[in-house]
């Protein structure tokens, strides 16, 4: 399956919330192995240590969305040596990209970004039905208001329970 990864820009961020979350992404990363992976590793985010502990267990099917071409803001805080590059030419262009990518979203805790790509999977169904989103609750402060997840197939649950969804 091709899964995008979406959460902080700061793993320090997602510790606020529970400070074992470096072991909790580590073991979720230890049964997605065999998946294709799709993220954005900006340097220090919760998806470059997705995708570095991906890599050292084994993981090869690791693709980096990334705006190649951007002169607006550029891309300088970036991981670019991780995976296979896709380019999404810009900023503007990279929820977009990740949602036309992938069949399924897993949320390792919110920030602006994880709000915006959860937002656009509105618009990239996996066939007749919506993207499933897998927020795990373990690196949430509470969940998102209902009437901001109508027209979204948001699935809170535990790290413990996510390997399920995946076999």
């Amino acid at each position: 399956m091709k899964i995008g990864i979406i959460g902080p820009s700061k793993v320090n961020y997602l510790e606020q919330v529970n400070p074992g979350a470096r072991q909790i992404i580590s073991d979720v990363v230890g049964f997605l192995t065999d998946q294709e992976i799709y993220l954005t590793p900006d340097k220090g985010s919760m998806s470059e240590f997705f995708a570095q502990t991906y890599l050292e267990k084994g993981g090869q099917k690791l693709f980096s969305i990334i705006p190649l071409n951007d002169k607006e803001f550029g891309f300088d805080w970036v991981n670019s040596t991780l995976g296979e590059k896709i380019n999404c030419e810009t900023w503007r262009n990279q929820p977009e990209k990740l949602n036309e990518e992938t069949e399924a979203l897993i949320c390792f805790g919110y920030s602006t970004g994880a709000l915006i790509e959860i937002a656009y999977s509105k618009w990239f169904p996996k066939g007749e039905k919506l993207k499933p989103i897998y927020i795990i609750k373990e690196l949430i402060s509470k969940e998102l208001p209902s009437e901001a997840t109508k027209k979204l197939d948001v699935k809170y649950i535990s790290y413990k329970d996510l390997e399920k969804q995946f076999t």
